[in-house]
């Protein structure tokens, strides 16, 4: 018998068909990407804005605000050389990468995640309204991160979480407003040699407090600056103070930051190696401890 001969066969597959069911419920399941404002698929070329761009006053105000930022606008990590030395690798930070997003102006910042299992692909999109342009960048954060000592699970995977959010949010802004990221970034790192040069040995006494409250042992971190503490330059010390500042801020841990003695392998420039080091960034127990200029502040 054929197909034609068989109307209840025919029947049977049209009602299989979805164009044969136009009341047939949606797949069921939970979306792995948030939806966002749907902005970078309408978005064609530069736009009017109300008040447009002025880089002269926007320089202005950078440098103005660097100059009371200080290490919170700049981070530093050391890395393994290939002779097994030690460098640094030097970036802004996300309170940086905040402050030019809101001194530039006229640009959308938009966030989402994919959950993976074991990690979080964080996509951050920065549009610029003004310009015309957008980019997208994307960070794999691991779950498992530790960035502080503590037994409470779930405060350890929020934290690892918001960096994760933080370092998409970092480097999609800094790629896309680089000309004034790089220039707020010059601007506080010198900003603060510059007050150190002024009291050297003031600066340097507080440094050496604060790294005695992290805890660490001097002798790591004169072994990652070359230099012993009373021969320490005005840029010894700002490092110093930068490299304390990425472990308060859960950036890196105090073994990757200042090695023991068997040095731990190479970190990258957004990423810490989850559980080496077995410390964390809790070490300073305040942000006054990693930074000495907010000690200072606080004595006066």
């Amino acid at each position: 018998m054929s197909d034609d001969e068989n109307p209840d066969k025919n029947e049977l597959e049209k009602f299989a068909n979805a164009e044969g069911q136009p009341n047939q419920p949606g797949p069921r399941g939970h979306a792995l990407v948030r939806p966002t404002t749907g902005l970078a698929d309408h978005l064609v070329g530069a736009r009017a804005v109300a008040v447009p761009r002025d880089d002269e006053k926007i320089l202005q105000r950078l440098k103005i605000m660097a100059a009371r930022a200080g290490t919170s606008w700049f981070y530093s990590i050391p890395v393994k050389r290939k002779d097994g030395g030690l460098d640094r690798i030097e970036g802004p930070s996300i309170d940086l990468a905040n402050t030019v997003h809101f001194v530039v102006g006229n640009c959308v910042l938009e966030t989402r995640e994919v959950d993976v299992g074991d990690a979080w692909i964080f996509y951050a999109r920065e549009t610029d309204l003004e310009g015309g342009s957008s980019m997208e960048r994307a960070y794999r954060q691991h779950k498992g991160q530790t960035s502080i000592r503590t037994k409470d699970a779930e405060r350890q995977r929020d934290i690892a979480y918001q960096i994760g959010q933080s370092k998409a949010i970092r480097n999609v802004i800094c790629n896309l407003l680089q000309y004034y990221c790089k220039f707020a970034f010059e601007e506080a790192r010198n900003s603060l040699v510059e007050r150190i040069g002024k009291d050297l040995s003031g600066w340097r006494e507080r440094t050496l407090k604060g790294i005695a409250k992290m805890p660490c042992e001097l002798v790591r971190v004169e072994r990652v600056v070359g230099r012993a503490s009373k021969d320490w330059l005005a840029s010894d010390i700002s490092a110093i103070i930068s490299m304390m500042q990425s472990v308060a801020d859960g950036m890196a841990t105090i073994d990757e930051t200042f090695p023991p003695n068997e040095p731990v392998e190479p970190v990258g420039e957004h990423g810490t190696s989850a559980g080496k080091g077995g410390g964390g960034a809790s070490a300073p127990s305040d942000s006054a401890a990693a930074d000495p200029n907010k000690a200072k502040a606080g004595k006066s």
